[in-house]
């Protein structure tokens, strides 16, 4: 029984990423290599606490920015993946494997609601 709730918490995890319009790609680089995620499936494992972490973390960001971009649902990963100078001329879901980077972002995402452009 354990085991299939391991597997959902994988399933969700692909299906999050599937919603949110993530590339494979992306979450490879975001969340865990692609042999870690298909060797876990395949054997029904867990994420890592580490790999959750990850996971939760490109969610909350991807729900923030949906949100502060609910007008324009489609712009919200356009914005993500668009290179900005505050971050170094580096695209918002690039910093998202620190958690240091997620944080630059949501301020940036905050300051966008509140009508300071970045």
């Amino acid at each position: 029984m354990a085991s299939s709730g391991k597997a959902s918490i994988n399933s969700c995890a692909r299906c999050f990423c599937t919603r949110a319009g993530l590339s494979n790609d992306e979450v490879y680089q975001l969340i865990a290599p692609r042999r870690t995620l298909n060797r876990r499936e395949a054997e029904q494992q867990a994420l890592s606490s580490e790999e959750a972490d990850r996971a939760v973390r490109v969610a909350r960001i991807v729900a923030r920015a949906q949100q502060v971009f609910s007008a324009k649902p489609a712009y919200a990963l356009e914005w993500l993946r668009t290179a900005l100078r505050s971050l170094g001329d580096r695209a918002p879901i690039q910093v998202l494997n620190s958690d240091t980077g997620a944080r630059a972002v949501e301020e940036l995402l905050i300051g966008v609601e509140y009508g300071q452009f970045s």
